[in-house]
């Protein structure tokens, strides 16, 4: 069972997508710049491939793989419309400002890549909640950085002001990628302190059972 468990949840930290896996990572290191930035990275992410993933699910798997990710892609595009519509309508200014990422969004690798490589080898009901679960594990790195770098660059949070800046410069692409990179060695090292407390779990209930069959 918590094995099961364990596998569930993957997409929080062990492959996480963002900060384990490198993928989808230019919307956040260039556009995260505040709380709200992120949030609009957030709905985005969740409104295309959330409903994109659940619905491509139904293409045959006969098809080649090349125009399943076409259909994948066309599909996603789709999605963008209402998206976009949504996010104008609550947060005008920001969406203007990120746009040009959210459209990025519509190629992005959890739909194109590991809809195919996990997903969609899993039932539909396990799948739904899979892919809800990483989609939940690219928000906690994009608010991670997006407020970080809100806080540094302009002493604010979602808006709010908390304080003078600190530093300006942690609104830069450059100082985005080395945020990401700090953030995603911290979360290796947690993961890897878990598997090490799990293996030696596992190698001591192993020695016990023996000794109890002895």
């Amino acid at each position: 069972m918590s094995n099961k468990r364990s596998s569930i949840f993957d997409g929080i930290l062990k492959q996480n997508i963002v900060l384990m896996s490198g993928l989808v990572t230019a919307p956040i290191i260039v556009a995260a710049t505040t709380g709200t930035r992120a949030l609009v990275l957030v709905i985005s992410f969740f409104m295309i491939s959330y409903p994109t993933i659940l619905l491509c699910r139904f293409i045959p798997r006969k098809i080649v793989y090349t125009v399943r990710t076409l259909l994948y892609a066309a599909v996603a595009a789709v999605m963008f419309i209402p998206t976009v519509i949504l996010l104008e309508m609550w947060f005008p200014e920001t969406t203007k400002s990120v746009l040009i990422y959210v459209e990025l969004l519509v190629v992005n690798s959890l739909i194109l890549a590991k809809t195919e490589s996990r997903f969609y080898i899993l039932p539909y009901g396990r799948m739904a909640v899979d892919a809800l679960v990483y989609i939940l594990g690219y928000a906690i790195a994009a608010f991670a950085v997006g407020i970080i770098r809100g806080l540094l660059a302009y002493g604010t949070l979602f808006g709010l002001r908390c304080f003078e800046p600190i530093m300006p410069a942690a609104k830069s692409p450059f100082f985005g990628f080395m945020l990401v990179g700090i953030l995603a060695a911290i979360c290796r090292g947690i993961a890897g302190r878990n598997s090490r407390a799990r293996n030696i779990n596992k190698a001591h209930s192993s020695d016990m059972r023996k000794e109890e069959a002895q």
